[in-house]
């Protein structure tokens, strides 16, 4: 199979005289594909049924000279103004319900049917003019469906009105999943729902979640129908999204709707450059083995970072080891953003791989060292495709309810997939992320990371797991709501009590509280936060929350020492085994009881320094990066020859700050 390096590219904002010699410097960079169509809805369409493609057929047959494969996005987000004028609907509704002019980018109301029958009408017309097209090698589902803000509007609160009604069917049933008797909230219709949120504070938890899920299910529908689109005009051509489910404002649940609309997995990737020992760089990583989730199939990054704001470009080699890193994590495709550096508009002071004036800057120059390496290294094992023995769960309802209750759940619920990240990445391990309602493949071992929400379905996934001989683990936080919203009524965790043989009898924080001098004097805290650490395998670990488990069934494998509690237990369930953490997900905890689990299990992986990741890619062919800014050698299982080097190397690997290699053995 191939890989791809190219750029995304916005004729619309340049001279047509400018298109040719583009092209021609994408083609000495050696790039092969390019990213074309987003972000101009009212370039093909400046009013309604009026469309101009002809300057487009001009850009599409000089990428048929320039040889250069076109991913074609479907360009729908943001919505001209004239849609706005037409669909009143498709105005993003304030807390007031108020509606608020699209003064920027993302500020439309994508689940609006008005609009969407004027976005599909225009989705039709481009894919069926260049399907066809010999440069076309793949269209884009739109342009980060899922960014922007959620609606209040009228048309979106009728439409959350029915959406509930299809869901509970009569109002009764919805009284009793919303517990309207506390406070005196007792709803007689579906139309006395109002949307739970204004000016001064949000809904309950059960009617805020319903309402989040309702905007999540607007979006996932609207991408999953634009899919079918354009599978139905253009059949057998590839699409792929670089989609933002993780959007903090609005999102939406990807592994949920995935199975609907994606066909390659999609990302823009930008994990900035920064520490990477830091929380934002494993959340980014995190994030982009979500969108692989259980596909199959290689990812291609169809935005990949170039500069930043304020960094014109980083450190010479950094890009070239992210598009190292991302090989290691399945990649086939990377796509510079941006070309060009924009002269106006929201990114203006964002660096491209052309500086402002046009000329090749360093970005363009390391772009072009990443497409050399890339035809050395295709005709080897790449896109690595593994097949994980370990899954990591996510549950978007857990994402959610984290953010609802801060007061509880203080550590973000994104935190929890990006430690199980980081203790996976360190090892050197593959890994799927998975959701419990859907779970395909097979594995070995299961991470239950803080999954706060579990529904009878995912408590099925999970019993069935381990009594078929899997193992799970599972940390503090857990199956502490029910799927209503509701915190469960019987022992926690969950309805699990017996797969994982305990109960959950009390749960304790190590700050704010105030204890007697003779209880403090035994107590050690971390002088930065103030927080009490806790000694578990003679180690400290600092962490917001534990838990009192009383183990019923399960072996106490390890006690917190200054308490003496439990902190590690196992089951045996079934053909398997269940563990659970006592606190809140911690990367020294989890990673050990990982460990054990690997050795139990006999799962072995590529050994390297730290600040190293590898994976043996292919019989005899291992791959290094070096994430750091030193130079690292590596001990290789045997003598072999470097491609990249292009020199043979006996018994180790040397590699500079940043720098990869392939090894073939």
């Amino acid at each position: 199979m191939s890989l791809y390096i190219g750029t995304n590219y916005h004729p619309h904002d340049w001279p047509k005289e400018r298109w040719e010699k583009d092209f021609q410097l994408m083609k000495e960079a050696g790039f092969d594909t390019v990213r074309l169509g987003h972000l101009c809805w009212d370039s093909y369409e400046p009013e309604d049924g009026v469309y101009t493609f002809e300057w487009f057929d001009q850009v599409m047959e000089l990428c048929v000279k320039y040889k250069l494969n076109v991913i074609l996005d479907v360009s729908m987000h943001p919505a001209p103004i004239w849609v706005h004028k037409l669909c009143p609907g498709c105005n993003v509704g304030g807390k007031n319900g108020a509606p608020q002019a699209p003064l920027r980018r993302y500020m439309d109301d994508v689940s609006d049917p008005e609009y969407q029958k004027y976005a599909l009408r225009f989705a039709e017309k481009i894919v069926s003019r260049y399907k066809n097209h010999p440069a076309l090698f793949a269209f884009g589902l739109c342009n980060e469906l899922g960014a922007g803000y959620p609606s209040y509007s009228e048309a979106s609160k009728k439409r959350f009105q029915k959406w509930l009604e299809k869901k509970y069917k009569t109002i009764k049933a919805l009284n009793h999943a919303w517990a309207t008797q506390r406070w005196s909230r007792k709803l007689s219709s579906f139309e006395d729902v109002a949307m739970q949120v204004n000016e001064y504070e949000i809904g309950a938890p059960e009617a805020w979640l319903d309402m989040r899920r309702f905007f999540s299910d607007g979006i996932a529908d609207f991408i999953t129908e634009l899919a079918e689109t354009v599978e139905q005009n253009a059949p057998g051509k590839a699409h792929t999204s670089n989609h933002f489910a993780e959007y903090e404002t609005l999102g939406f649940d990807y592994l949920k709707a995935a199975s609907g609309f994606v066909d390659y997995p999609g990302i823009g990737f930008y994990p900035g450059y920064g520490n990477r020992e830091s929380m934002g760089f494993w959340k980014t990583g995190s994030w982009y083995m979500k969108r692989i989730a259980e596909t199959g199939k290689p990812m291609w990054c169809i935005e990949f970072v170039t500069g930043g704001f304020g960094i014109h470009h980083a450190a010479m080699g950094m890009n070239r080891m992210y598009a190292f890193w991302c090989l290691l994590h399945r990649m086939q495709m990377m796509l510079g953003w941006t070309w060009r550096s924009m002269l106006n508009g929201e990114e203006q002071y964002l660096t491209g791989m052309l500086n402002h004036d046009g000329r090749p800057n360093e970005n363009y120059r390391e772009y072009q060292w990443i497409a050399s390496d890339f035809r050395k290294l295709e005709k080897y094992g790449f896109p690595y495709l593994p097949q994980p023995e370990i899954a990591v769960s996510y549950s978007y309802d857990s994402e959610l309810m984290a953010a609802y209750a801060k007061m509880q759940y203080r550590m973000p619920y994104s935190n929890n997939l990006a430690i199980a990240h980081r203790i996976l990445e360190e090892r050197n391990l593959d890994y799927n992320v998975v959701d419990l309602h859907q779970m395909t493949e097979q594995y070995q071992i299961l991470i239950i990371p803080g999954e706060i929400v579990m529904d009878h379905e995912q408590e099925n996934t999970v019993r069935e797991f381990v009594k078929n001989g899997g193992t799970a683990i599972m940390t503090g936080y857990s199956a502490w709501v029910k799927e209503t919203g509701q915190v469960f009524d019987t022992s926690r965790p969950g309805n699990l009590t017996d797969v994982f043989g305990i109960e959950i009898v009390g749960y304790q924080r190590t700050a704010g509280m105030e204890v007697s001098e003779k209880e403090e004097q035994k107590l050690r805290r971390n002088p930065a936060n103030g927080r009490e650490l806790l000694k578990v395998r003679e180690k400290w670990i600092d962490v917001d929350y534990y838990e009192q488990i009383k183990a019923t069934d399960a072996e106490v494998l390890q006690r917190e020492e200054t308490h003496q509690i439990p902190a590690i237990t196992r089951n045996r369930y079934g053909k398997g085994a269940a563990y659970y953490l006592f606190c809140e997900t911690e990367p020294e905890l989890l990673g050990e009881v990982l460990d054990e689990c690997c050795r139990e299990k006999s799962m072995q992986s590529v050994v390297t320094p730290q600040g190293v990741i590898g994976r043996k890619i292919a019989e005899n062919q291992y791959f290094y990066v070096n994430l750091t800014g030193k130079e690292q050698k590596i001990e290789l299982p045997e003598n072999g020859y470097g491609v990249l080097q292009e020199k043979k190397m006996e018994d180790t690997c040397t590699l500079q700050a940043f720098d990869g290699e392939l090894v073939i053995c």
